[in-house]
């Protein structure tokens, strides 16, 4: 998973990549960022690609 975009203070830099740990019932994908950060990209808001 590689970042494009995230609506978070506290979000990774763009372009951060990280590997998908869990997808959430509510469509949130649950990500451990290879920067150390555990925020979830938000369905619908967050933007991120698979690499």
């Amino acid at each position: 998973m590689k970042l494009l975009e995230m609506d978070d203070i506290q979000a990774p830099p763009i372009g951060t990549e990280g590997t998908v740990v869990h997808v959430d019932d509510t469509g949130s994908i649950c990500v451990r960022w290879d920067t150390g950060s555990g925020l979830n990209v938000i369905y619908g808001v967050d933007r991120c690609v698979k690499i």
